[in-house]
């Protein structure tokens, strides 16, 4: 069974340039996972919002692979500078009816 994730995040007004490049490094270690990033998205009203979704192909596939992130030094720095500058965040786990 397909899992999307969707994620908000929102960061201090003046951070959304900051957040650009951190999500750039997050880019590669989703490549370097296999992880299957549908689409990233600014909010157009609140430039400092943005969503992105992930998809994995099971819950095994999900678990293994956020595991492996988790157990990346990179993805760690990554992070703690994200939540350096975010003020919001929101994870919600999408599966099909």
């Amino acid at each position: 069974m397909t899992i999307v994730m969707l994620y908000h995040t929102t960061v201090k007004p003046d951070a959304a340039e900051i957040m650009d490049e951190i999500r750039n490094g997050f880019k590669v270690l989703y490549k370097k996972y296999g992880i299957n990033v549908l689409g990233h998205w600014k909010s157009v009203e609140q430039p400092n919002e943005s969503y992105y979704m992930v998809q994995y192909t099971s819950e095994d596939d999900y678990q293994q692979k956020t595991q492996a992130l988790h157990d990346d030094e990179q993805y760690l720095r990554f992070t703690s500078q994200l939540n350096e500058i975010r003020t919001d965040f929101k994870s919600t786990k999408l599966t099909p009816k």
